[in-house]
């Protein structure tokens, strides 16, 4: 990790650097092109030699105060702290510049020579230049100098700000996932006691009427729980897994109803890969159970079907049982914990890429039909707004 972090640091420093060196070519070739364009032009070489003088000491400026734009950047929290900070780096730049510009003074008076003949005194005094052209050459020099030592500190501070935003929607990105995921943990936790409170019910039904089927029971309730811990922390399995889990619940219930409990599972072999919502299938077949099969007096059917359409994977849980209208005064009584916490836990993992529905069969019973996305690899997992929980 230090290590890393090291080649992070000595690339960023390469990159201030590198920067720096290319804002310096172009102040030198900035000044020098005017020259090289004027009438009588002047050579290139002698036009960026004039430019590097110019600018020749901002090649060690140019890095420093970039790195002390980074190192303190003009912010709320430090405004008046950090401003004078570069206030006074700001006068220091300009007093160096000056004082190393000044001693090289670039308008100085031509050595006396003699007059020539027919030359009047005023064409002597033009090449010495106007009064004042030195100070007035300084003056233009430090205005330059602090034009560009703020526009580098504002180029850096843009590039500050652009950073600390994608940091900030980064660490927001991830705390919305975060949130999901416990979202969708806490949905899955509820399954657990849920199921774990009904199928006991179950089994004390039989304890004293037939002790051997309790007792088996409850050593295939002591399997499927330690399945269900083994995948704690995985949102989504295979399809199969998810069978082979319902396929254990099943037995446990058939010990309870006998004959009057049958399955019918079509699915294809083709698309038990395919991954689901851990636990998906589980609540739908226990409110099939209690719901469709345990007030009917007769046989009961749980059909459990998948299948592929396009690029959605559906799969339908029906029973023939009485339907909505005849349990328990509408459907709901029948949207429970277990229903209410598959909806919102479809919404968690697919967003809108995802379907629920929940009605009546055709001839009789109820139907719970899911569409979510096909795929073989696990999909990231989507923010998504609270969700209230019936």
């Amino acid at each position: 990790m230090n290590r890393r972090n090291g080649t992070r640091h000595f690339a960023r420093n390469l990159v201030i650097v590198a920067t720096a060196l290319g804002l310096w070519g172009a102040l030198v070739l900035l000044f020098a092109a005017p020259l090289a364009l004027t009438d009588p032009p002047v050579s290139w070489r002698q036009a960026i030699a004039f430019g590097v003088s110019i600018w020749a000491l901002w090649i060690l400026f140019l890095p420093a105060v970039a790195w002390l734009a980074f190192r303190y950047p003009i912010e709320r929290r430090r405004l008046l702290r950090h401003l004078g900070l570069h206030l006074v780096a700001c006068l220091l730049v300009v007093g160096a510049s000056r004082a190393t510009f000044g001693s090289e003074n670039p308008v100085r008076p031509l050595p006396q020579q003699p007059e020539a003949p027919g030359r009047s005194p005023g064409a002597r005094a033009a090449r010495l230049g106007p009064p004042g052209a030195f100070n007035t050459l300084m003056g233009f020099r430090a205005a330059l100098d602090v034009l560009v030592y703020w526009s580098l500190v504002g180029v850096c501070q843009a590039i500050t700000n652009f950073r600390g935003s994608q940091v900030r929607e980064r660490r927001a990105a991830e705390l919305e996932a975060r949130l999901a995921r416990a979202q969708l943990q806490t949905l899955r936790m509820q399954i657990n006691p849920h199921f774990l409170f009904n199928t006991l019910n179950s089994i004390t039904a039989l304890v004293y009427m037939n002790p051997r089927a309790a007792d088996e029971m409850l050593g295939d309730l002591s399997e499927l729980l330690r399945r269900s811990l083994d995948s704690m922390n995985e949102q989504e399995v295979s399809l199969a897994q998810e069978l082979e889990f319902v396929g254990g619940y099943l037995r446990i219930e058939k010990k309870r109803f006998g004959d009057r409990l049958q399955v019918d599972q079509r699915v294809p072999e083709e698309l038990r890969n395919a991954l689901v919502p851990a636990l998906i299938l589980q609540p739908l077949v226990e409110n099939a159970i209690r719901h469709g099969i345990e007030p009917r007096r007769g046989p009961g059917m749980i059909l459990i079907e998948a299948s592929r359409e396009a690029q959605h994977l559906r799969l339908v849980v029906q029973d023939n049982g009485r339907g909505l209208l005849g349990a328990e005064g509408g459907s709901t009584a029948r949207r429970g914990i277990g229903l209410a916490n598959t909806e919102a836990r479809l919404r968690g993992l697919y967003g809108q890429d995802q379907r629920f529905s929940f009605g009546n069969a055709e001839p009789q019973g109820c139907r719970v039909e899911i569409h979510l996305p096909f795929h073989l690899e696990p999909l990231p997992v989507p923010s998504v707004p609270d969700q209230p929980v019936a």
